[in-house]
């Protein structure tokens, strides 16, 4: 390498970081703490590689997004004067399908490969179950054996005693599914991993071929590796020992995904002769926010030992707030957004982060009455969602029996065997389904009739029923929350939100459904035009905290830090799910550079119903000195009798 190049790609990088990109052979852990420079460490250290003469076809760089892989092949090309060769840059599955296209015939495939998403999958689960004779092919059923099995596919077992994992109670369905699969001559995204990884662990020859021209491995967010992932890097690298990992432990919040952050934990003992480096100077946060997420992280039993300081000493404390309920809480922090503008900030200097879907309604219902632009990072608008749509169409029926769009989306929501034939010969009849019932096979013409039927006693149910009374009813007769399958977390996010659309029925008047009817659909009609609006850059962000993890703003609120909020509910029976809650925080409160704002409400609707809620318990991990609180948990003169805000 010459010293012009070598000098440009040192250039700019602290002590640790320059120690790290210098290290280029054999196992090397970078430990690298929030906002630490890791891709910038990792995009160094590539091109180093590839300065130093390693050649660019030999090194594989592995990254969990698409745009993440862009953006280092920029910055490697920077960095390297110019147009060059650039080594494999991309996804795991990006990576194994490579492998798999090549030897695919190995396994009995041939190009092209056809690769199912997430629907298709479910529609060939579907057709699995029906050929078994044994459970339904409808969608509810066909989802929840398709996330167990993916669930198995990701998970540690499957690497370790191969079929054996696939419980016998899942035997015949994974069996007819892969079977289908390979008719179809087609690949799952999870069975992209395992395909891979079966050629590399039973096939020597082809594990030599990857072995020769695969020499360097480069694994960015290590910690989010599941054990299939993992161990066909392993098999690789281990010919030539030169793999080097970067992640953080304390940043480790999928498991969900079956995500092992203990990868990184136990990489020193599984590779002898690891070379370690920790980053720990923090390039984004002040001081005071380092202490306060500290005092958080700090609690969690299983983490590597790590200090994260930084050049911007002090700063402005943390501030905990307790507000009455989730209304006056996202008042309360729009006021603060106010503030902020007034002082010079844009709107897109702020953030708002919250732990689950449902809470993201009334953020977005202010923004709107406010006319303040926004965007909704990974959760669906309140509106837009399926199971929302869904209930909405059933009022919409009964309040107009002519509504033939809604009709159609109902009319097999839950799933009655009424295919899109049968819809068809329904819809050629004006959407007379007694008619059409003559003109359909016996079994689907009764489930069309039942149908009807349904509907008609909806009908009479609204003239004596209230609103949210109504709403229970319907959903309740038509099964909609076994369709939901809230045991899966998916299942009762749809759920609670399904629950906060029932509260929302609750603020009209307690008469009979069908003279507030039109009133309540007419409201949510507004709301929906209303969520139109042109959008720019300068834009509040909304957002869960699995969404949050990589970015960063200025001014960071984190809403609903309480006790089965954050950590929710479902994680407090497992001390290992308290934690992961734990580092869920601690990567939010790692997203603020200058002022994070966290909130939390002593009544909120949730399930469908009030309740009174403690404060996280992660606020006592905060030293109290890094502290500002604010406390307006009482109910103040925003609101009415009927807890109404005015703005």
């Amino acid at each position: 390498m010459n010293p012009e190049a070598k000098s440009r790609i040192l250039e700019g990088l602290n002590k640790r970081q320059e120690q790290a990109v210098l290290a280029t052979d054999g196992p090397v852990l970078i430990v690298a703490g929030a906002g630490s420079g890791k891709t910038k460490t990792l995009t160094h250290k590539v091109a180093y590689l590839v300065a130093s003469g390693v050649p660019a076809h030999s090194i594989v760089c592995l990254t969990f997004t698409n745009k993440a892989a862009d953006e280092m092949k920029r910055r490697i090309l920077n960095l390297l004067g110019g147009e060059t060769n650039l080594p494999f840059m991309g996804t795991f599955h990006k990576f194994a399908l490579s492998i798999l296209k090549k030897h695919c015939a190995t396994l009995g495939f041939s190009l092209p490969l056809s690769i199912y998403d997430e629907s298709e999958s479910l529609t060939l689960m579907r057709h699995a179950l029906q050929s078994g004779g044994g459970e339904t092919g409808q969608s509810d059923a066909a989802a929840r054996v398709l996330s167990k099995i993916s669930r198995i596919k990701n998970g540690r077992e499957i690497v370790e005693q191969g079929i054996e994992a696939v419980p016998q109670t899942l035997r015949q369905a994974f069996d007819t599914y892969e079977s289908l699969l390979k008719q179809k001559n087609a690949v799952d995204f999870d069975n992209i991993i395992l395909h891979a990884l079966s050629l590399a662990k039973n096939h020597p020859d082809i594990l030599a071929n990857l072995q020769s021209r695969f020499r360097y491995f480069l694994i960015d967010e290590f910690q989010d590796t599941n054990s299939p992932q993992y161990a066909l890097v392993k098999l690789i690298a281990r010919a030539h020992t030169n793999i080097c990992v970067v992640g953080d432990d304390w940043q480790s919040i999928y498991s969900f995904r079956c995500a092992d952050f203990t990868h990184l934990l136990r990489f020193e003992q599984e590779w002898p002769g690891t070379r370690v480096f920790f980053l720990e100077q923090n390039y984004r946060s002040t001081q005071t926010i380092l202490d306060a997420s500290h005092g958080v992280i700090a609690q969690n039993a299983y983490r590597t030992e790590k200090r994260l300081f930084t050049e911007h000493a002090g700063g402005n404390q943390i501030v905990v707030a307790r507000l009455a309920d989730e209304r006056m809480e996202a008042w309360w922090i729009m006021e603060r957004i106010a503030e902020k503008l007034k002082q010079g900030c844009a709107l897109g200097d702020c953030a708002v982060l919250f732990r689950t879907n449902v809470q993201s309604r009334v953020f977005e219902e202010l923004c709107m009455e406010r006319a303040i632009p926004y965007q909704i990072v990974g959760a669906y608008r309140f509106w837009q969602r399926k199971e929302i749509q869904d209930a909405l169409a059933y009022l919409k029926c009964i309040a107009n029996p002519k509504d033939s769009v809604s009709m159609e989306r109902i009319i097999n929501v839950p799933k009655r065997g009424i295919g899109p034939g049968a819809i068809q010969t329904i819809k050629n009849t004006g959407w007379d389904i007694e008619q059409a019932a003559q003109k359909l096979s016996l079994k689907i013409g009764g489930a069309a009739q039942k149908f009807a039927a349904s509907m008609a006693f909806f009908r009479d149910s609204a003239k004596t029923m209230p609103l949210p009374e109504l709403i229970e009813t319907i959903l309740a007769k038509i099964g909609y929350r076994e369709w939901c399958d809230p045991e899966t977390e998916q299942g009762a996010e749809r759920w609670d939100n399904v629950q906060e659309l029932i509260g929302l029925a609750r603020a009209y008047p307690n008469e009979p459904a069908a003279l507030s009817l039109g009133q309540f659909l007419e409201s949510v009609q507004l709301v929906q035009d209303t969520d139109r609006m042109q959008t720019g850059t300068n834009v509040l962000t909304l957002m869960t905290l699995h969404s949050a993890k990589g970015l960063e703003f200025p001014i960071v609120f984190i809403a609903g830090v309480e006790e089965g909020i954050l950590p929710h509910e479902r994680s407090l029976r497992s001390p290992d799910d308290i934690e992961e809650e734990r580092r869920l925080l601690y990567v939010g409160m790692t997203r603020a550079k200058n002022d994070l704002f966290l909130t939390c409400a002593q009544h909120r609707f949730i399930h469908g119903e009030y309740s009174a809620n403690e404060p996280s318990r992660f606020l006592n991990d905060i030293p109290e000195s890094l502290i500002e609180r604010v406390d307006q948990g009482i109910l103040s003169s925003l609101y009415d009798s009927e807890n109404t805000i005015y703005l």
